[in-house]
């Protein structure tokens, strides 16, 4: 028989670290590459999202704003932690928004900021041309942001500058300065449409720099026609059947394998088999944290979808 004796020096275990709780901020572009961005504590973390690679996280809590940026000081947080209605694709709360240094520039609250900008055209789909202005030192960020099938860079300029042209090209009726992101998406079963896209984009560029010729600007009349069709999965269009995010539950799970990233929508192949399509938008403001993913547990919880189908007049053949 054997004593036993308690131990009066026990090993204390400590208790496992809790998952990190991140505050999702967004998908982000950073040198052509997407990436879903978080701020844990007060560092920006990255998730890369290439086509190929997994996303797993979940969410739950109430979500909140993000805060607003301004050139040279990054990302400031909320100072009244605002809470954010769970269908909103704009994750700041008026506050913030007013703060906001893209958002100023946006909606003219800003005049100059002694920055230069780019004058560019965006090639959404037939008869969807894009007029806009980026800062130089964004490169083509904002461009992949919104997901530009193709663009071209016709000019650069001061942010007046720059603005006054915008509006005089949006003025003519050439292009527009906006397209809601509904509208872009349903386009994307029309693709590809190469040559229409470079015609559009080099005939509207003539048209855009003889209106402009009395401007101050830095026009660029042989600049690049990019072509991003093949670069954001879109090929062969987008899939004929598939499920796109319309809202996310106040906690739910996501997981799957990127497909196709566009803009800030990405599609993924989940359990199931049709192809999910998410604005990443939605998850902006949410408290997030990472997930193991296997093959066996690829799926979501807590979002609501609809399926969408391809119309027939992309499916039907023309007589002439």
């Amino acid at each position: 028989m054997v004593d036993v004796h308690a131990n009066s020096n026990p090993v204390s275990v400590p208790a496992p670290s809790p998952a990190p709780d991140r505050l999702c901020t967004g998908l982000s572009w950073f040198e052509e590459k997407p990436a879903l961005t978080a701020v844990e504590g007060g560092d920006l973390r990255l998730k890369a999202l290439s086509p190929g690679t997994r996303l797993a996280l979940s969410w739950s809590g109430r979500r909140r704003c993000i805060g607003w940026t301004a050139p040279g000081t990054g990302r400031t947080p909320c100072a009244e932690d605002a809470e954010i209605g769970g269908a909103a694709t704009l994750a700041q709360c008026p506050a913030c928004q007013n703060r906001d240094h893209g958002l100023a520039v946006a909606r003219d609250r800003i005049t100059d900021d002694g920055r230069s900008y780019q004058l560019y055209l965006a090639w959404f789909a037939p008869g969807m041309l894009k007029v806009g202005i980026t800062g130089v030192q964004r490169g083509v960020a904002r461009l992949l942001e919104q997901g530009a099938i193709g663009y071209t860079v016709i000019a650069t300029g001061t942010l007046p500058a720059a603005r006054r042209a915008e509006i005089t090209v949006s003025a003519s009726g050439l292009a527009k300065e906006r397209y809601r992101s509904r509208a872009k998406v349903e386009a994307w079963w029309g693709l590809p449409e190469t040559e229409g896209l470079r015609s559009a984009l080099s005939e509207g560029r003539t048209k855009a720099l003889r209106m402009l010729a009395d401007h101050t600007l830095d026009a660029f009349p042989d600049g690049p026609l990019v072509d991003n069709t093949t670069f954001f999965g879109l090929g062969d269009g987008a899939p004929a059947t598939y499920r796109e995010v319309e809202s996310l539950d106040d906690s739910g799970s996501l997981a799957g394998e990127v497909r196709a990233v566009i803009g800030k929508h990405l599609f993924l192949a989940v359990d199931g088999g049709t192809p999910l399509l998410l604005d990443t938008r939605l998850l902006a403001g949410r408290h997030t944290v990472p997930i193991a993913d296997d093959s066996n547990g690829i799926g979501v919880a807590g979002v609501r979808t609809a399926e969408r189908r391809r119309p027939l007049l992309y499916d039907t053949p023309t007589l002439f």
